[in-house]
C-alpha cells in the first residue's frame, strides 16, 4: 500500500481543499479531512480521538466537522461537533454518509469527499452563516496520521 500521504494526488488534494475553502467561505463552520491507515475495532472511537487531537472542538460555536478515511479497512466516518448536531435535521448525517459512500463504492474518493463537503457546507451555511468578523479557526489542510504509529 502507498504511504498515507500518497493516497491522494496533488490534484485530488487541491480539489478537496478547494471544496473546503468554498464551503467555509459561506459559514463560520470548519471542515477537515483526516487519513488513517486502519480503524481497529471501534471506528468511531478512533474518529473521536482524531477529532479531539485535531482541535475540532476548539471552534467558538462548536461547529466543526471531521471526515476520517481508514484506508486498509475501506471505511470512513463523519463526526460533527455538538453545535451542529443540535441544529441539523434528523437523518442529515446518514444522507451525507450515503452520498459519500455511493462515490467511494465506485472508487471515486475525491468526488465523494467533495460532495460530502458541499452537503455539509450547505447545512453549515444555513445554521452558521458567515459573518464579517469570522476567522478561519482551524487549518485548511488534509491531516495524515503518522506512519507506523497509532494516533
Amino acid at each position: 500500500m502507498k504511504t498515507l500521504k500518497g493516497f491522494f494526488t496533488p490534484n485530488d488534494e487541491k480539489r478537496i481543499l478547494t471544496a473546503i475553502c468554498e464551503a467555509e467561505s459561506r459559514t463560520s463552520g470548519e471542515i477537515r479531512v483526516r487519513i488513517e491507515r486502519k480503524a481497529g475495532k471501534d471506528t468511531m472511537a478512533l474518529t473521536r480521538k482524531a477529532f479531539e487531537s485535531l482541535g475540532m472542538r476548539n471552534t467558538a460555536l462548536h461547529n466543526g466537522t471531521l471526515f476520517v478515511l481508514f484506508l486498509e479497512n475501506k471505511k470512513f466516518a463523519i463526526l460533527g461537533d455538538d453545535g451542529i448536531n443540535k441544529k441539523v435535521p434528523d437523518g442529515f448525517w446518514n444522507k451525507v454518509k450515503d452520498t459519500v459512500q455511493e462515490h467511494f463504492r465506485k472508487g471515486l474518493f475525491t468526488a465523494g469527499l467533495v460532495e460530502g463537503i458541499k452537503d455539509i457546507g450547505a447545512q453549515l451555511a444555513m445554521f452558521f452563516p458567515h459573518q464579517r468578523q469570522d476567522k478561519n479557526e482551524l487549518p485548511d489542510a488534509i491531516s495524515y496520521a503518522t506512519e507506523g504509529k497509532p494516533e
